[in-house]
């Protein structure tokens, strides 16, 4: 597999908004009645070419990316540092890191192609770049990852940045569709609804 070329969309919350953060505290209280969300991706979304490569980049032609690329060796502490400072690339480099240290992986070179998912409008650009992140390495070195698996990396990817965005946002893992979400602790399923027409 030499290049492969990724989509993951925006999202919309229908129903059940801070629903997964509400749902964290049955950590502590089992009495407390579990999250319940009904979201769905959006047509806007991150198109992007992946290929593998020594060390982790990720670039853009684009003009919303004003010329601006990320290059890091393949090490988590790096990667990790860069994360926890913030910034427009924090996102890509904390999924990386975690990446690193629990699979058995080289790096990869990511060529954001095309972008109408606007930023810092409550659409999840940050999820949906974690996400294709996550995506990213389990397609290029067969991690065998399933969408919940995908999910769970880059939620922790994203709580590694200063950002702290709740398990809701990585619905845009399973694509422009509507989903169930339940939140119980530290746990989320997610069940695909289905609909007769578009």
């Amino acid at each position: 597999m030499d290049k492969i070329e990724l989509f993951v969309p925006g999202r919309l919350c229908l129903l059940g908004e801070h629903s997964d953060w509400a749902g964290l505290h049955r950590v502590i209280n089992s009495a407390i009645v579990p999250g319940q969300a009904i979201v769905t991706g959006i047509e806007q979304g991150i198109y992007a070419e992946v290929e593998k490569n020594e060390k982790f980049i990720v670039q853009s032609d684009l003009e919303s990316y004003h010329d601006a690329s990320f290059s890091c060796e393949m090490d988590s502490e790096k990667l990790r540092e860069e994360a926890g400072a913030g910034g427009f690339f924090s996102y890509v480099a904390g999924v990386a890191s975690y990446v690193n240290e629990c699979y058995n992986v080289g790096g990869l070179k990511i060529t954001i192609t095309k972008m109408d998912l606007p930023m810092k409008s409550g659409l999840s650009s940050s999820a949906a770049i974690c996400v294709l992140v996550a995506r990213a390495f389990n397609q290029m070195y067969r991690l065998k990852l399933n969408t919940m698996g995908e999910m769970n990396i880059a939620f922790i990817g994203e709580q590694r940045t200063p950002s702290r965005c709740g398990r809701l946002d990585q619905a845009c893992a399973y694509g422009v569709r509507p989903v169930r979400m339940t939140f119980e602790g530290n746990e989320v399923s997610v069940k695909p609804l289905p609909f007769k027409s578009p």
